[in-house]
């Protein structure tokens, strides 16, 4: 890529910057210019390069900004033991306990005081973790049921602790190897595993009339309107027929 980019400065090919005065036409006319010599010089200047030499450079590329997501053997993570539920057929819910690994913003909302079904907290190292091992994790744990994806959970949650605010200010939160419980254990909002939302015509919203922006108002007193003028009508014709009636009788 350096010998491409040092042949192109040879020759010239690459865009300098124009002036400002030149006009829109000119302008574009010199970018195609330039635009189909990089094209001339960088044809001549593959096609004299080695097949093998092209292909390893790709390969090259490709391993630096591939989908290698691979996560240090050593790096900190957090798991959590979450206290969820579980519907049963007869609608009750059972206890269900399931080892979660916590992110790091999570985790510091945790540490400010939010609500969290998490009772407990601790931290080991990702190859621990990977082991599923449940000696190596607190007795507290033992109850516990790992997650499902967990091995790709913990990948992604150790990567948000490789962050610079998570390394500089939310490591002390649970030391490494230590096990914490003082967080906001809260049951309000009950995380139910096998839950199902079933959507329905009652879980619309009608908007307020105070503030109709679809003139559902108007709608409504042009329909009364209409409602209203057929008995008008027919009360003026009934007092016609007997305006009519009663004048025969008279005769």
């Amino acid at each position: 890529m350096t010998s491409s980019v040092a042949l192109l400065h040879c020759v010239g090919c690459l865009p300098h910057v124009t002036s400002a005065r030149q006009g829109p036409y000119r302008l574009c006319n010199a970018q195609r210019v330039h635009s189909q010599r990089q094209l001339i010089c960088l044809r001549s200047f593959t096609s004299q390069q080695p097949a093998q030499g092209r292909c390893s450079q790709i390969q090259t590329q490709a391993g630096l900004h591939g989908d290698d997501w691979s996560t240090a053997p050593d790096s900190y993570l957090t798991l959590g033991l979450a206290h969820c539920f579980e519907k049963k057929d007869d609608g009750k819910l059972q206890d269900k306990f399931v080892i979660e690994p916590i992110t790091a913003n999570s985790l510091e909302c945790m540490a400010a005081g939010a609500k969290t079904c998490f009772k407990h907290v601790t931290s080991l190292r990702f190859e621990e973790a990977m082991t599923k091992d449940r000696s190596m994790l607190p007795d507290t744990f033992s109850e516990g049921l790992f997650c499902e994806d967990f091995d790709f959970r913990c990948g992604a949650s150790a990567r948000t602790w490789q962050r610079s605010h998570a390394q500089d200010n939310l490591l002390d939160i649970v030391p490494l190897g230590q096990n914490k419980s003082n967080f906001n254990y809260n049951l309000d909002e009950k995380r139910v595993l096998n839950f199902e939302n079933v959507v329905d015509d009652s879980d619309n919203v009608k908007q307020d009339m105070s503030i109709d922006v679809y003139g559902r108002q108007k709608d409504d007193e042009v329909d009364a309107s209409q409602q209203a003028s057929p008995d008008a009508s027919d009360n003026k014709v009934t007092e016609e027929a007997e305006d009519e009636m009663d004048a025969l009788l008279s005769a």
